[in-house]
């Protein structure tokens, strides 16, 4: 069976049934209020029934309002029932089934809880200890299966103005496991589903108005369409909604980034295009495919930019990414199975350009060879179109790496340098074991001289590797020779400056590649406070809220990967002892505790996060704190300069391979230095 977009005039009107729900009246608490949820509903309907032209008998209409709304029944409305459990699943799973209709249009106003991939849609009738609930993606899946006539209802489409906040910050909420079951997946049938949100983002709701900044929007793009025009330019509605959240977010009028998922005819989820057009798909890998990938990829750790790769194949294929928690995790085999299941467009797999952005992009260009090699004769034995060749790694700016590592005489160390462009080149090291002090004044010669290369031009950071009981050392205010007249200047004036415990790593090394690889994939995310069932990459630690079994808290899962520290003097060694300890790869903290003054001052999570939000993006960091630290440098009052701000960025992928130091090593004519 196909049905083009353009082709759609069988979706009439009086073949488009639709269930409407709006929310404002739980039996939680007088605290779940919802002003304007049954109200939106409301004019939701008003559109399907006025301009969309769809029989009033054809609607379903559950409302629950607060006491004093006015919700006087508009011309054309159906009258309305409660949205309580018992209505909800009648009108879904027994009354809308049983009625012959190409068009099943599903809108809900209401609270919202994200849960492992599902959105869960609270009744009116929902308490504390019963929280009871529609599991939308559980009932979609119901909805896509032969528990439905196989020829009704080939066109499914749903709109939530909803939050999708995780359900775990609220724990005095139940949310029993809800299944609806189903048979086999129907061919033949697409699910278009617009969520107001991204996981973990709240829906704005304008309360004064009683109107969601969602719907108000939703609604002036659908004005004046009738049903089967609202269907022919869905995607386009939905990207002109998400352009808009862009500019609201922007201007800090919205907090939330609208997202949709098409699922395809077989149940796959298959993201952007034109949602009706099923009139081909992808071709899959076939059996010698897989075989020589796994061939090719075993026992390889993921590279760095596998996130990057993930997202580019979307794009060359021209499909909309999945939100960022829907990325796989785990090996190079899962990521090309994620891929190989969502397809892409007709002749144009979505694996073919991951692979050929990972062979672009590898250090290992013979490995890099044989994966292009192994795209070049999978395309085209399986019969994919030509792969756009990826583009090419922009240049990195050069790094510089220190090494301090103790030696056996106490408070002294051999210092060892190296150059960072793609790979690891040695530069000097001690001779002999030296004090601080000594290293301190020696090492800003030698690294302006490193900076200074021409091989080194445009050096964007100094990393030190340090031991732990260095940490709270300044390492960002050493002094190097800077400029024509060779004036010592501070480091972290002129330079991304973070500090390394890589050697400290011993007992944590796999949680530190894990998180690490967590970072890669979610560098951007909201923060909180500690909490064993973390779901934000980014802890907020305080004084306040700081277990003291932090370091078992820190471990337990793949969140966090960066967290701020915001405690005193005394508690900072045992804090950032912690995070080294359970593998932590990220952590931002002032040297001398964070400052006292105005709202804010040492707020770092406040000071950090991205205009009107909680979110933070890792990924800036260094080139954040290189910035405040210029500006703290000109602040008349030196109130940064009082409380500066350290950076522990441990990547365990960029590490030259450190080797034991020895007193009076011999001479080396050509020393070679390996990442690891």
């Amino acid at each position: 069976m196909s049905h083009r977009a353009d082709d759609l005039s069988d979706v009439a009107a009086e073949r488009t049934y639709a269930l409407v729900v709006g929310v404002e009246s739980y039996e939680v608490d007088d605290g779940w209020r919802l002003p304007g949820a049954a109200h939106d509903a409301q004019r939701f309907a008003a559109w399907l029934t006025g301009s969309g032209r769809v029989p009033p008998a054809n609607l379903r209409l559950l409302l629950s309002p607060l006491p004093d709304t006015d919700l006087s029944r508009g011309r054309d409305l159906p009258k309305h029932q409660p949205a309580t459990e018992q209505h909800v699943k009648q009108a879904l799973f027994h009354d809308l089934p049983s009625r012959d209709g190409d068009l099943l249009w599903i809108y809900w106003a209401g609270h919202g809880f994200h849960d492992d991939g599902h959105l869960l849609l609270p009744y009116a009738d929902a308490t504390g200890p019963h929280t009871v609930h529609l599991n939308l993606e559980a009932a979609l899946r119901w909805w896509g299966s032969t528990d439905v006539d196989r020829r009704r209802f080939r066109h499914q489409i749903v709109m939530t103005d909803a939050c999708r906040v995780d359900r775990r910050r609220s724990p005095r909420l139940n949310f029993w496991s809800v299944d609806y079951g189903g048979g086999e997946l129907t061919e033949g049938r697409g699910q278009f589903v617009l969520y107001a949100a991204r996981p973990g983002e709240a829906a704005r709701n304008e309360e004064e108005r009683r109107a969601g900044l969602f719907t108000d929007k939703l609604l002036d793009a659908l004005n004046g369409m009738t049903v089967g025009q609202g269907v022919r330019a869905l995607t386009d509605v939905t990207r002109g909604l998400q352009a808009d959240f862009d500019v609201l977010c922007a201007q800090q009028k919205a907090w939330q980034r609208p997202s949709y998922l098409i699922r395809g005819w077989d149940g796959s989820a298959v993201y952007g295009g034109d949602w009706t057009d099923s009139s081909g798909t992808a071709p899959l890998l076939d059996q010698q495919a897989w075989n020589d990938l796994a061939a090719l990829t075993r026992g390889r750790d993921l590279p760095p930019c596998v996130h990057d790769a993930y997202r580019w194949a979307f794009q060359v294929c021209g499909c909309a990414a999945p939100p960022q928690d829907a990325t796989p995790a785990g090996s190079l085999t899962e990521f090309v199975r994620d891929l190989d299941d969502r397809q892409g467009r007709p002749g144009k797999p979505l694996t073919l350009p991951f692979v050929r952005y990972l062979a672009a992009h590898t250090e290992d260009r013979e490995w890099g060879a044989r994966l292009d090699d192994w795209v070049d004769r999978t395309r085209e034995r399986i019969g994919a179109r030509p792969v756009a060749a990826a583009p090419e790694r922009p240049p990195e700016p050069a790094h510089v790496h220190v090494q301090l590592a103790e030696a056996a005489e106490k408070d002294r160390y051999f210092v060892r340098v190296w150059l960072y462009q793609g790979t690891f080149s040695f530069e000097w090291e001690s001779s002999d074991a030296v004090a601080l002090s000594d290293a301190r004044s020696e090492l800003g010669e030698r690294i302006g001289a490193v900076a200074a290369k021409d091989s080194a031009r445009g050096t964007g950071r100094i990393e030190f590797h340090i031991p732990v009981e260095l940490l709270d050392e300044e390492f960002e205010a050493w002094s190097m020779p800077f400029g024509p007249g060779r004036l010592p200047q501070e480091v972290g004036q002129f330079y991304e400056v973070v500090v390394r415990c890589p050697d400290a790593r011993d007992g944590s090394t796999a949680k530190w590649r894990e998180k690490w690889r967590s970072f890669e994939a979610h560098g951007e995310g909201q923060w909180e406070s500690p909490t064993i069932d973390a779901c934000h990459p980014i802890w907020l630690i305080t004084e306040d809220e700081m277990p003291p079994n932090l370091a078992a808290f820190l471990r337990f899962a793949d969140f966090p990967v960066g967290v701020l520290v915001q405690v005193g003097r005394e508690r900072l060694p045992e804090a950032l002892s912690a995070v080294v300890a359970s593998g932590v790869p990220i952590a931002l903290w002032h040297r001398s505790g964070p400052p006292k003054g105005p709202a804010g001052t040492g707020d770092l999570a406040t000071a950090l996060a991205s205009p009107g939000g909680r979110s933070l993006d890792l990924r800036k960091l260094p080139r954040t704190l290189l910035k405040l630290r210029i500006l703290a440098g000109a602040s008349a009052t030196e109130q940064g300069r009082r409380h500066p701000l350290a950076l522990l960025w441990d990547d365990p992928n960029r590490r030259p391979r450190l080797q034991r130091l020895e007193v009076n090593p011999p001479h080396r004519t050509s020393p070679r230095t390996e990442a690891q």
